[in-house]
């Protein structure tokens, strides 16, 4: 008998959380060495793209003393920000080591935010019903097997009338191999076999249609409110994972860079139906 999808998923998740947790200290070097965690709390939009702290504030207007859960947190620069706008921030991920460090910053930082370990396939360390609003940021659903069962699990811990707001690399830009010229696809855009990462190729990536978000966001009784497509508003986004901003403004151009011409990010804010 086939294991059911959720199984599937806790167990391809569970490979993902070794590889983070085993990243985590290279990731560590790198966001010290960009400084820009520092800043988060005083310049939330460092911890946004895409025009998603936009979209946010749109649908919240202040954040002062709104519960917010910000789900698959990694470097947590979005918890900085959401904190220093003053919300009460719960910061959610699988990895414990990338909790640790974030733990650390938030310290070092002087901001409270409650950090808990949890996959996102299964928050139910999180009472259902208690956020005000649940966020996700970039290089968040390419680590999820099962999106139907990650947006139920979202759609449970909010109140009525609360909001998922997330944004991330638009899946426009997925198929392609990760050199800019010549331009060419890895794989079609509806191929949903996983792509291994890591140096052992032993975690798993998965490339979602906007089709696959958009109908587990309807299931899961999350009402679409608002959707933004975006350029890349700094060449930095096609120089690697840096936050320093990039060199290369001709990586902006669509006729030095057909990528730069497909949307980069995509923002959403979705909202919790009543009952």
């Amino acid at each position: 008998m086939d294991k059911p999808a959720y199984v599937v998923a806790s167990e391809l998740h569970e490979t993902n959380r070794r590889y983070w947790d085993a990243a985590a200290p290279g990731w560590e070097r790198l966001r010290d060495e960009d400084g820009g965690w520092r800043e988060c709390a005083r310049q939330p939009q460092l911890g946004f793209e895409g025009r998603a702290l936009e979209t946010l504030i749109e649908v919240t207007g202040s954040l002062k003393g709104k519960r917010v859960c910000l789900v698959g947190s990694g470097d947590n620069y979005a918890a900085f920000a959401l904190a220093g706008m003053g919300a009460e921030v719960t910061s959610v991920d699988i990895s414990g080591q990338q909790l640790e460090i974030a733990a650390s910053r938030a310290s070092q930082l002087g901001l409270e935010i409650q950090f808990v370990r949890a996959d996102a396939a299964d928050l139910q360390v999180l009472d259902a019903g208690s956020f005000d609003l649940v966020c996700s940021t970039n290089g968040f659903f390419v680590w999820l097997a099962d999106l139907a069962t990650v947006f139920g699990e979202i759609a449970r811990c909010l109140k009525t009338g609360g909001h998922y707001v997330f944004y991330d690399v638009h899946p426009f830009q997925r198929p392609w191999r990760a050199r800019l010229s010549p331009l060419e696809m890895s794989k079609h855009y509806w191929d949903r076999q996983p792509d291994h990462a890591g140096d052992d190729n032993s975690a798993h990536e998965f490339h979602w249609p906007l089709a696959e978000i958009f109908n587990a966001l309807a299931a899961a009784g999350l009402s679409v409110c608002k959707v933004v497509e975006s350029p890349a508003g700094n060449s930095r986004f096609w120089q690697g994972y840096s936050y320093q901003p990039g060199t290369n403004d001709d990586l902006l151009d669509w006729r030095h860079n057909p990528r730069a011409g497909l949307p980069v990010w995509l923002a959403v804010s979705a909202r919790k139906l009543d009952g």
